[in-house]
């Protein structure tokens, strides 16, 4: 399965999120993306950096295309580090393997944000999402990858 089959099929094809990108840990390069809301580069080293010192979740939050999303919960399970963020009746997850770090989005922040502006371009109607829904999918792609040694 390719790179990006992951984000259409198994993250954003799930229905549990609206966008998903999977990121190299070592320097933040995309793997593959897709949705409409995908984090910015910046965005994605500022994160990166967030799963190497937990604090900068709780003092800085996460921003994704320009967004900024409070920073829920951090932490580390076996071989597995992740973050959730939230803003509204949006949020999402981050959830690293041993090479990637997964990100996903659901929702909508509520306010006139780059992810409010292009839901109406496209038209789309996004059905409400259960987080822990968002979060098991993204998990269990990272534990999948972990025990593929990616």
């Amino acid at each position: 399965m390719s790179w990006q089959s992951y984000v259409d099929d198994s993250l954003v094809g799930s229905g549990f999120m609206h966008s998903a990108a999977i990121v190299g840990l070592a320097d933040g390069s995309y793997w593959a993306y897709g949705g409409t809301y995908v984090p910015q580069p910046e965005e994605v080293t500022h994160i990166l950096k967030c799963l190497e010192n937990f604090s900068l979740v709780q003092s800085s939050g996460v921003t994704i295309c320009g967004v900024k999303f409070f920073g829920l919960q951090s932490g580390s399970e076996g071989q597995m580090k992740y973050i959730f963020f939230k803003k509204g009746a949006a949020g999402g997850c981050i959830y690293t393997s041993k090479q990637t770090a997964i990100i996903a989005v659901y929702g909508n922040p509520g306010d006139a944000s780059a992810l409010q502006q292009d839901l109406q371009k496209t038209e789309a109607t996004y059905v409400a999402v259960n987080p822990a829904d968002c979060n098991t999918t993204v998990k269990r792609i990272a534990e999948y990858l972990i025990s593929l040694d990616y």
